[in-house]
């Protein structure tokens, strides 16, 4: 009986030892203490910390890991998820301003090419007007005055519209000795007499007005504007 004893004893006793290997104790929480293996030194979350700053999301992914499979340096292993999506989220944000930047810059100079390809068509179009460079300001300055005077539609349509200025404005531009200054003192002679004319002659007269009005605009333009000489 007593030998049986003993060894009832000696079994509760091995009972009473739990191989740290076989069963898990359990920590201040309750909860069940990591293993041996879990709780060894490791290099994971060193690693992990290097590649959030080298390589972004490949070192947080890897501080999600180190924090989920060992206690070992935990609070570096969160250091890592931190530094790693922080670093990611500064990547993203950067590459899409420096996208939004591009765009700008591509867009400035779009806006910049068509606006000298407009200057540029139009200095071709007053070096093709027959009246460029024969033209003076003052030649200039009677044309904007008779602008200023003249209908809406720039040209007269019955008697009313007409008037002594406006006669007056035309006689000035026919005697400047400019390229069109025939067709400006013919208009002035046809506004007289207005009412005597036709249709077809009204129709004439306003065409030809119109063609040297444009030629001596386009000459005038570069006396405005010195960019478009």
């Amino acid at each position: 009986m007593a030998g049986m004893d003993g060894e009832a004893d000696q079994d509760s006793r091995e009972k009473d030892v739990a191989d740290p290997e076989d069963c898990a104790s359990e920590d201040d929480t309750g909860e069940a203490a990591e293993s041996a293996e879990d709780l060894a030194p490791t290099r994971l979350p060193v690693l992990a910390v290097v590649l959030a700053f080298l390589v972004p999301p490949v070192g947080a992914v890897l501080g999600h890991v180190a924090v989920r499979r060992t206690y070992w340096r935990r609070g570096l292993s969160r250091l890592a998820v931190a530094a790693g999506w922080t670093m990611t989220a500064l990547g993203a944000g950067g590459v899409l301003l420096y996208l939004s930047y591009q765009d700008e810059v591509a867009r400035a100079e779009a806006l910049a090419a068509a606006e000298e390809q407009t200057q540029e068509q139009m200095r071709q179009a007053i070096a093709d007007s027959p009246s460029y460079g024969l033209v003076d300001e003052e030649f200039c300055q009677a044309l904007t005055e008779v602008a200023e005077i003249s209908p809406r539609t720039e040209f007269v349509t019955s008697q009313e519209q007409i008037s002594g200025a406006m006669v007056e404005g035309y006689e000035t531009l026919a005697e400047t000795g400019a390229p069109n200054a025939q067709v400006y003192g013919d208009y002035a002679q046809y506004l007289v007499s207005f009412s005597d004319h036709d249709v077809d002659e009204h129709v004439a007269r306003a065409e030809a007005l119109q063609q040297a009005v444009n030629e001596d605009v386009l000459a005038c333009l570069p006396l405005v504007d010195e960019t478009l000489e």
